[in-house]
């Protein structure tokens, strides 16, 4: 892994088999070593390889080159040692630089268990192997915050409880229907919650300058609307009751992972001006339509409908538990991480979260909306899911709770138990979108919140209403940073 890349998440146990094979402990080398403190989560590294440890490598590498080296007039392994020297010298060179360096940063993590998260910033090309003398050089080095293991024990959290209502049901079973609705024109009267809207769309400052413009945008009707950097939380009462030609205001919340830092967090005003209307035409469920989507009642998809409620109902009680839990531990265990390590974070953080939603049987509409959420509040997001992993990989640590690979194959074993989907498909989705190292630590994070919740002490309580229906745009509210603009809170 180099830097930049996704943080090294959680180290998978080997097998006895893969032990058993490890190699013998090499030699140490004799080294001097100087670490000090360069900031929050960063260690400074000064090495020094003494003269006599490169004299020993050039030996050792000589050797090996003198029995491959090709030289003209010379069988394999017969040129004078001076011609091998003399002809290879960079060659020799080099792989001695290789040889120490890999070496040395083997033995200082080994020895010193700096809990590095990425690979360490060195610039190899710069570092010069010297005629005479040492060799020293310097490097910086991410570690892991430094901080004991929180106590967990006797947590009192409030578990929210809310029973599936027949009413959840006849919405929910309406929301499925929709799936075979038509879309037609809407020809009278105004726009209501789930009519689909055409408008452009011009977000504007306090001054009435534009900030940016959506032409022609056709979106659904909610009562909030996401797009990529924000959300309009009041849109579904901004235009009840619009018709075709006229115009409406509504204030938009940005989110804080614009690229313009003075936009960042701020309300500005969204102008909607509406061109055309739609609405969703109903499916006539009879005995053809149902059988057709697999069921032979309405009492048996209404049945459906309600197992996926409940199960959506438990998911977020867990949620809730879980954020409580996280925000206690989080306020007793302050420190510090670099703004750069969570900005590198962003996009892997994105994947994760959308990995869990899928654990959780969320619709790909609801986890369009929360995609929506997390682009708009990346770094703050990023900021605490870094922080609940380093709280809940140090208690792993004091538990001794580990993930092997075995862990790895049934978890995706399970993901495709739920999805439907086969192990082999799933397990090269897992593959291509680089969701190993996430899924080792959903896995970690899992078994030691699962560790906290034996102790917790509970307090029932009603739950909140369900959230509103949420619409999501893949369109922005302030254009894309230009080409050569820096952006503190872009990630890499």
């Amino acid at each position: 892994m180099t830097p930049g890349e996704e943080l090294q998440s959680t180290a998978v146990e080997p097998t006895e088999a893969e032990a058993a094979q490890a190699e013998p402990e090499k030699r140490k080398l004799e080294i001097d070593v100087q670490v000090s403190d360069a900031g929050a989560c960063k260690k400074h590294v000064t090495i020094t390889i003494p003269r006599a440890e490169i004299d020993r490598q050039y030996e050792e590498s000589l050797k090996t080159l003198q029995k491959e080296a090709q030289v003209p007039g010379f069988r394999p392994g017969r040129a004078p040692k001076t011609l091998v020297v003399k002809r290879f010298k960079k060659q020799v060179g080099d792989q001695v630089k290789s040889a120490l360096l890999m070496e040395t940063l083997e033995q200082v993590d080994r020895d010193y268990q700096l809990n590095p998260i990425t690979q360490p910033k060195l610039d190899v090309a710069a570092i010069a192997l010297p005629d005479e003398g040492p060799l020293t050089f310097d490097m910086e080095v991410e570690v892991r915050p430094e901080f004991a293991a929180p106590a967990y024990q006797g947590l009192k959290v409030k578990r929210p409880v809310r029973t599936v209502s027949d009413k959840d049901v006849d919405v929910q079973y309406d929301r499925f229907l929709e799936r075979y609705a038509r879309v037609v024109p809407k020809l009278e009267g105004g726009a209501e919650i789930g009519d689909y809207v055409t408008a452009d769309l011009a977000f504007l400052r306090e001054d009435g300058s534009t900030i940016n413009e959506v032409k022609e945008i056709q979106f659904r009707l909610q009562p909030e609307l996401r797009f990529q950097d924000g959300r309009v939380p009041e849109m579904g009462k901004a235009l009840a009751g619009v018709k075709p030609g006229e115009a409406r205001d509504a204030e938009a919340e940005l989110g804080t992972a614009v690229s313009d830092p003075s936009l960042r967090g701020a309300k500005v005003k969204v102008k909607a001006d509406v061109h055309d209307l739609k609405t969703l035409e109903l499916p006539h469920v009879d005995h053809e339509f149902l059988q057709g989507i697999g069921f032979e009642s309405v009492d048996e998809l209404r049945d459906a409908v309600r197992d996926a409620l409940v199960r959506r109902v438990e998911a977020q009680q867990r949620q809730a538990v879980r954020r409580q839990v996280l925000d206690a531990l989080i306020d007793a265990t302050p420190f510090e991480l670099p703004p750069d390590l969570v900005s590198r974070q962003e996009k892997s953080t994105a994947s994760r979260l959308v990995m869990e939603l899928r654990e959780e049987g969320f619709s790909p509409e609801d986890i369009r909306a929360r995609q929506a959420e997390i682009r708009a509040n990346a770094h703050e997001m990023t900021l605490r899911s870094l922080k609940e992993f380093f709280i809940l990989a140090k208690i792993a640590e004091a538990e001794d709770i580990k993930v092997e690979a075995e862990d790895l194959e049934a978890e995706i074993e399970a993901m495709a138990e739920r999805s439907g989907e086969s192990v082999r498909r799933v397990r090269a989705r897992v593959e291509k979108e680089g969701l190993d190292d996430a899924l080792a630590t959903q896995i970690l994070e899992r078994r030691a919140l699962d560790h906290i919740l034996k102790s917790v002490e509970y307090e029932d309580v009603a739950a909140d209403e369900p959230e509103v229906a949420v619409e999501t745009l893949d369109e922005a509210a302030t254009p894309e940073t230009e080409a050569g603009e820096s952006d503190e809170t872009a990630p890499e």
